[in-house]
């Protein structure tokens, strides 16, 4: 057959598209019956007539959709076909040789912490289970009567809130009228009234126009940082700030530039090289958001911030001041506000605050304070504010009870001020302890809250001379937990700082963490004193200076 016998393709398009017109009067005479097909056929007609190819296509969509939607992709063959067939006597095979995954980790080996019984204060009752006694056994559970009264160096009640009456009392009131829980975010239906009255007393206390409460210390700056500062800006920050700053300079995914802790001058120099890229690549300081982040007290090692130093550096080169105050607020400056009171610098010129209520309340929950614009902010982009549940209401009227509290004139004698033996108490104990030459403690000498460290072991030889040796850190912690455990044999409870090592930016040295409290007497503290320098020296030795 010759080339021109064969009909083209396209002829039959003409007789396709006169029995579309035809099947498709039909179905528009049968929809026409349904509610509201007329709008669709309306649609199909007008595509049909300027296009008719496109209607073939859409057609064949539909049923490639309705095909594939009523396929089963999960059901498996019912028939039975193309199963194995396993016998009784193999089926108990393999049962017998399954063994499951755990569901959690093992249980860890060795002494377990201790348990306290009752309210946490200055002295509570502790029982200290004995090894592979487990408190959680379901069969044989621990009883938890006896233990013995300790005096606590290990919880942070520096003010001596926890279990104060007044407090106790108001937060039962609030309970009974309020019940347990928020049961919702502060953005929903979380918010109640003592929620800002709490917002309110924290404001007037700490002479700023605004502050917003968070219902976890922890999120409340690892939220504030990423809620301010983005991708493109800059953040200056101390290599010593904790975990929650770690976190919330690593979710804003800004530039960072690091100096070393307490290295003010290493501060200056980081800036200065800012201002310096800025003019080399003709960058204006103003298109980016720019931040210094630091602590009032650090909590991984105790020691204080050099806050002139760095407010002159902030005003010097433009940048805005993050402070978190979580472990100076309520402990440090005569009235408990912080290292802002330390220098006598007004807590309104610090751009941003973060403090901790669960540290220097004796509370729960975390708190910022600034300018009206910086809590309003917060308010719709700090994620731990928005996607939260709001903190308990007893927790906040706890919170309100203890600042009034705090608020007592520091002369005051009846009631006394809440921090008014605080000073002496530190004092007192860090004369004990600071003579130890095996011992180094990194803290602030006005902080509750230090640190002590193993000192590294001088070694000297011939090829080595002055050689400094330390050891490694699970020798020290060993040693650091021994000395917990002969404290807590003798009537002292102190605790070894746990860390996420894998995590940590900065590998800081074990150390064990002591907390003063106002709550123990001159007498209870100097008998803590010598349990804990006792501890250390038979643990440690007594070194040389």
């Amino acid at each position: 057959m010759s080339e021109a016998a064969i009909p083209s393709p396209t002829a039959y398009f003409p007789e396709l598209v006169a029995s579309f017109d035809a099947n498709f009067a039909k179905l528009n005479t049968l929809a026409s019956r349904l509610p509201g097909s007329a709008i669709a056929w309306r649609y199909f007609k007008a595509s049909h007539q300027d296009d008719p190819i496109r209607t073939l296509l859409e057609i064949a969509l539909v049923f490639f959709v309705i095909r594939t939607y009523a396929q089963s992709r999960t059901k498996g063959d019912s028939s039975g076909k193309n199963f194995v067939k396993l016998s009784e006597k193999e089926i108990d095979e393999l049962v017998s040789e399954w063994t499951p995954e755990p569901l959690l980790p093992e249980a860890p080996q060795g002494q377990l912490p201790p348990i306290i019984v009752g309210p946490i204060g200055p002295r509570p009752r502790v029982i200290f289970p004995v090894a592979g006694q487990s408190p959680h056994d379901p069969v044989n559970p621990m009883s938890l009567e006896g233990g013995k009264v300790v005096l606590n160096l290990a919880s942070s009640n520096f003010s001596g809130l926890a279990g104060n009456e007044r407090v106790r009392d108001k937060a039962i009131d609030c309970l009974r009228r309020y019940g347990v829980g928020s049961c919702g975010p502060p953005g929903f239906y979380g918010t109640f009234d003592v929620h800002m009255e709490l917002e309110r007393d924290l404001a007037a206390f700490l002479s700023v126009p605004a502050a917003i409460i968070y219902s976890h210390a922890f999120s409340t700056i690892s939220s504030v940082i990423p809620s301010f500062s983005k991708r493109g800006d800059i953040i200056v920050a101390d290599r010593g700030v904790n975990f929650a700053i770690q976190k919330g300079i690593q979710i804003s995914r800004s530039t960072v530039r690091w100096y070393e802790h307490g290295d003010y001058e290493g501060l200056e120099r980081v800036l200065e090289g800012i201002r310096k890229e800025d003019k080399r690549y003709g960058r204006k300081a103003t298109a980016s958001r720019r931040f210094i982040i630091t602590e009032g007290v650090f909590e991984n090692d105790g020691s204080m911030v050099d806050l002139p130093k760095v407010m002159e550096l902030k005003l010097k080169y433009k940048y805005r001041l993050i402070l978190d105050e979580g472990w100076s607020f309520g402990t440090v400056g005569k009235t408990g506000r912080g290292v802002t009171e330390v220098f006598d610098i007004p807590t309104a010129s610090v751009d941003i605050l973060t403090g901790s209520m669960a540290v220097g309340l004796s509370s729960g929950g975390g708190f910022c304070v600034g300018s009206l614009d910086v809590v309003a902010h917060q308010r719709i982009n700090s994620p731990g504010f928005v996607f939260s549940a709001a903190i308990p209401p007893l927790l906040a009227v706890s919170s309100s009870e203890a600042l009034a509290l705090l608020n007592i004139p520091p002369t005051s004698t009846d009631p006394a001020h809440p921090l008014h033996n605080l000073p002496d108490n530190v004092r007192t104990l860090r004369n004990i302890l600071d003579p130890i030459a095996s011992i180094e403690i990194p803290s602030a000498a006005m902080s509750p809250m230090f640190h002590i460290t193993i000192k590294p072991t001088p070694y000297s030889s011939s090829n080595t001379p002055g050689f400094v040796t330390e050891s490694t850190r699970d020798e020290q912690e060993r040693k650091l937990q021994e000395v917990v455990d002969h404290c807590a044999e003798n009537g002292v409870l102190v605790t070894r700082v746990k860390r996420n090592w894998d995590q940590e930016m900065v590998e800081n040295r074990p150390s064990l963490r002591i907390c003063v409290s106002s709550a123990l007497t001159k007498k209870e503290i100097e008998k803590a004193g010598a349990v804990l320098k006792s501890a250390l020296v038979k643990t440690l030795g007594k070194g040389r200076k």
